[in-house]
């Protein structure tokens, strides 16, 4: 065999090979979207908030990281995506009208992407507003808190 035999021989199997894959690739069917919340989110103080598929690590400012999960939320963690309408928030703290206000100024729109993280009694409803804001609501036994992040 010349080299010209073998360059033919060689062009022959790449062009079968890649036919006997082709019919493969063409019954994948994409996976679901990309998250939009995963990632890590920063406060003005630099404590960090990282959300990934199935977990929630905090990490407050020159301190640890601390992945949250049963153990931290006496027994009870839950982690939740997807997307949330707004509405409710504009009564969930009636005794903090200046906590409801904040919220139906910061929510404009009436649904938003959320990641919904409930630690015992408690829990936090991360709204993102766009691709680099993010609304963090606490909650408490009827008490509630407000902080922005943005994206890192």
């Amino acid at each position: 065999m010349d080299f010209g035999q073998i360059h033919d021989a060689a062009g022959r199997l790449t062009a079968v090979a890649l036919l006997a894959l082709l019919p493969s690739c063409a019954f994948l069917e994409p996976g679901p979207p990309a998250n939009p919340l995963l990632g890590t989110w920063s406060t003005a103080d630099n404590d960090r908030v990282t959300f990934g598929p199935n977990s929630v690590v905090v990490t407050p400012n020159n301190a640890k990281p601390t992945a949250m999960g049963p153990g931290d939320c006496n027994g009870v963690f839950k982690i939740a995506y997807g997307r949330m309408q707004t509405a409710p928030f504009a009564t969930l703290f009636p005794t903090q009208p200046d906590l409801e206000t904040k919220l139906k100024n910061l929510l404009v729109k009436p649904e938003y992407p959320v990641a919904d993280v409930t630690c015992d009694q408690g829990g936090t409803t991360y709204l993102m507003l766009d691709d680099h804001q993010l609304v963090a609501i606490y909650r408490d036994a009827g008490i509630g808190g407000v902080e922005r992040l943005t994206r890192l």
